[in-house]
């Protein structure tokens, strides 16, 4: 599955997927995130719309929770990838 994401809008679209195939709302998903956090909060509720519009992507704590949430460690190699890639396409050349 990580082949078939190469930027921040696959990722987007790829946490859609695994929240919809899991019958999750964004407030099911919201909850089950938070409730894995050894802080009070982790995320607020719009950053998973953010996230899943392909706005922003999530912060390293969020992204280990879902990727807890989703039983997808591959999650986080995705995210430092697409962290790089961006990297890579903004540096001056």
């Amino acid at each position: 599955m990580d082949a078939d994401v190469k930027n921040a809008a696959d990722f987007a679209k790829l946490l859609k997927q695994l929240r919809l195939r899991h019958g999750w709302t964004r407030i099911q998903l919201y909850l089950r995130l938070n409730e894995l956090s050894s802080k009070e909060q982790i995320i607020g509720f719009d950053s998973i719309e953010r996230w899943e519009s392909g706005r922003q992507l999530p912060k390293i704590e969020a992204t280990l929770a879902l990727s807890r949430v989703f039983h997808m460690p591959e999650l986080i190699q995705m995210r430092v990838n697409i962290i790089e890639l961006q990297k890579r396409l903004l540096a001056p050349r």
